[in-house]
């Protein structure tokens, strides 16, 4: 009986460690440069030459990352080992197509979003929409390298890694960010003053009811801190999600300092 209760307390004790461990990165994460940007900064304050300029190039752009989320998604589930992980991360991927829980809906009714605007309705189309509202002809050239590069080199970090890395990358590098790396982009657009919410929508899903796919990826990284080398790779693929998306907000900084240059910025 000492030895099973002896047991019992140390696995406690090694799970509040990792509950611990798996909060300091989530920490570390929201303070890194990727989230706490000059651009986004400047998207906040309004401080930008031509903020209707600067959301139409992000939104441009950012559709070559976001419309492929699904496919990180599914990157990641590959390369998880045990089932359960796999099936709370293909809840995710549901709702990524527009499937939602009754108290999420509810959720949102009250902050005025009208179901008919998201009910199976994929994620990325829903970008699209706000895209096209603003002005993006999705058609008019071909995506820039730099995206092809950021998404190609997420996808290699998701599809080739271990499984820690995977998670550290899409949970703590990427959806434990996502309320906070949002809402910039929504002072922004209410800056404009003239996108409507039903166009906007994407922003509120991420920004008001994206809680569970966060807690999701959370506590799978909790079941990977209990190892030394599950909590390297945590890090270390946070970190590349982080760097890379870091790389990005550079380029459309640099773009939206200099409207009438952008096109020729490297």
């Amino acid at each position: 009986m000492q030895t099973m209760n002896t047991a019992r307390a140390s696995a406690t004790s090694d799970t509040v460690e990792a509950v611990r461990y798996v909060g300091r990165l989530s920490t570390e994460a929201r303070a890194h440069r990727a989230v706490q940007h000059p651009y986004l900064v400047a998207l906040r304050e309004g401080t930008l030459p031509d903020t209707r300029f600067a959301l139409t190039d992000f939104a441009r752009h950012y559709y070559g990352y976001s419309a492929h989320f699904p496919r990180y998604l599914t990157a990641v589930i590959s390369r998880l080992e045990r089932a359960e992980h796999r099936k709370a991360l293909l809840h995710n991927l549901v709702e990524e197509g527009g499937t939602y829980r009754d108290d999420d809906l509810a959720v949102l009714a009250r902050t005025g979003v009208d179901r008919a605007w998201i009910d199976g309705i994929a994620h990325p189309i829903l970008f699209r929409r706000f895209a096209e509202a603003i002005g993006v002809d999705h058609g008019a050239a071909p995506e820039a390298d730099h995206v092809v590069c950021w998404r190609e080199m997420l996808l290699a970090v998701l599809s080739t890694t271990s499984a820690a890395e995977a998670i550290g990358a899409l949970g703590l590098g990427t959806e434990s960010i996502v309320r906070t790396l949002y809402g910039p982009f929504v002072a922004a657009i209410a800056r404009l003053g003239d996108v409507q919410p039903r166009d906007a929508v994407f922003f509120t899903l991420h920004t008001v009811v994206d809680d569970d796919h966060q807690a999701t990826l959370a506590a799978i990284a909790v079941d990977l801190a209990g190892t030394p080398e599950g909590r390297a790779g945590l890090r270390r693929g946070m970190l590349k999600a982080l760097t890379l998306r870091a790389g990005f907000w550079d380029w459309l900084h640099a773009r939206a300092l200099d409207p009438q240059r952008a096109d020729a910025l490297l």
